[in-house]
């Protein structure tokens, strides 16, 4: 890991969520009159921490292990909370050979239970008691909605239906930032919860799931979903919400919107593209490992002039073609983008080498990043099934 440029350390280390609030994060969680965090220290000491095998590497269970069985990433800050214990910061992946994401906060504490509780099959935000009862949960679903490929033809997954999966954790994760609370329902005696799924059966009903709620030292969390399948599902558990029990159809929830004006999720050919310098170097040299490999030896400025001509050529295509360009739903800033396809070579033939996410910001499109097209399908999903030009899971 180099410092190649201003966003060095953590930035090169792992795909930040957090980019723009961690600083905000730990400074949040630092003691009362204590130093706070600065941006630049903060990261040159991270640098540094690595640089000096100082980082420490835990498998999936917690225990000690080498960077490349490890699926965390621990990294100790030196500042303390209002308790005096260590804020420690960590990084995340799903698996060893996968990419590393971050940056949390926590300490030593939370981090053990944060990694029990993960030891169990999760939908996002949703748990399951036991791994079996989530496979057989996503299977039945699968079954119910209209048919549709919720898994891809050449990336393997040990999970089933990973669409579905992502579909479903990301539109919990959107109803959970939602401040009204109106589609998701928690009954009066706060043992359940509703919504709508946003998906519909094979007869064209909206399906709903039911889930169990637990509180869990003052927070609640939900557990063990089950599609519903009759009214009687919420009569039964004596379902209630403010005194009326729940067993109308007027009464359940609607489902989540994800836009309001179809301009947000529309791409506008007349809108510039801002290539700053910046941001051409995050894609160019710190997400280098999502360009073809054949391409990852070129120089950087070769590279740049190529993905300067394949931005250029994907907007002619835009410009006859209003779906090309796709929406899609970011969980982790709550916030639409649009992905672009890229064609490096310039050839339609195939698929593109990668989507370039785009940001509208102050009535520029900003390129924020570049996904590879199994994770663009499955963000791209939760507004809407693509258009199966560029994004279609069978050739994925």
């Amino acid at each position: 890991m180099a410092a190649t440029s201003n966003k060095f350390g953590i930035f090169n280390f792992g795909f930040i969520e957090n980019n723009r609030t961690f600083i905000d994060e730990i400074n949040r969680m630092v003691k009362n009159g204590a130093t706070q965090a600065e941006f630049k220290t903060f990261n040159i000491a991270f640098y540094n921490a690595f640089q000096n095998g100082e980082l420490r590497y835990l498998d999936k269970k917690g225990n000690v292990s080498k960077e490349s069985d490890s699926f965390y990433a621990i990294y100790s800050t030196g500042f303390i909370n209002q308790e005096d214990q260590e804020i420690i910061a960590y990084f995340y992946r799903i698996r060893p050979d996968k990419n590393w994401t971050g940056i949390y906060f926590t300490v030593e504490s939370a981090l053990t239970k944060e990694i029990k509780k993960n030891l169990l099959f999760r939908i996002g935000n949703i748990i399951f008691d036991e791994w079996n009862e989530g496979f057989q949960f996503l299977e039945e679903l699968s079954q119910k909605t209209i048919p549709e490929k919720w898994s891809y033809q050449n990336h393997e997954s040990g999970i089933p239906h990973p669409i579905l999966k992502s579909f479903i954790e990301n539109t919990f994760e959107k109803l959970l930032r939602d401040k009204s609370q109106a589609k998701l329902i928690i009954s009066d005696d706060r043992k359940f919860a509703i919504f709508n799924s946003g998906l519909l059966d094979k007869f064209f009903h909206d399906i709903y799931i039911i889930l169990e709620l637990r509180d869990q030292n003052g927070e609640i969390e939900y557990f063990n979903p089950f599609i519903m399948k009759s009214l009687s599902d919420l009569s039964k558990r004596k379902f209630q919400k403010d005194g009326v029990l729940l067993n109308h159809p007027d009464r359940l929830p609607d489902s989540i919107d994800f836009f309001s004006d179809i301009k947000e999720v529309t791409f506008n050919n007349s809108i510039p593209i801002d290539r700053s310098y910046d941001k051409f170097t995050h894609i160019i040299e710190e997400r280098i490992d999502r360009f073809p490999k054949d391409y990852q030896k070129k120089d950087t400025t070769e590279l740049a002039r190529i993905l300067d001509n394949s931005i250029n050529y994907a907007k002619s295509m835009a410009k006859r073609n209003y779906k090309l360009v796709v929406p899609q739903y970011r969980p982790q800033s709550d916030k639409l983008q649009l992905l672009m396809p890229i064609y490096l070579s310039g050839s339609f033939a195939k698929q593109p080498d990668f989507a370039l996410v785009l940001d509208l910001e102050d009535g520029l499109y900003t390129p924020e990043t570049i996904l590879p097209l199994d994770a663009a399908y499955q963000n791209a999903r939760l507004i809407a099934k693509p258009d199966d030009f560029w994004l279609n899971p069978d050739d994925i």
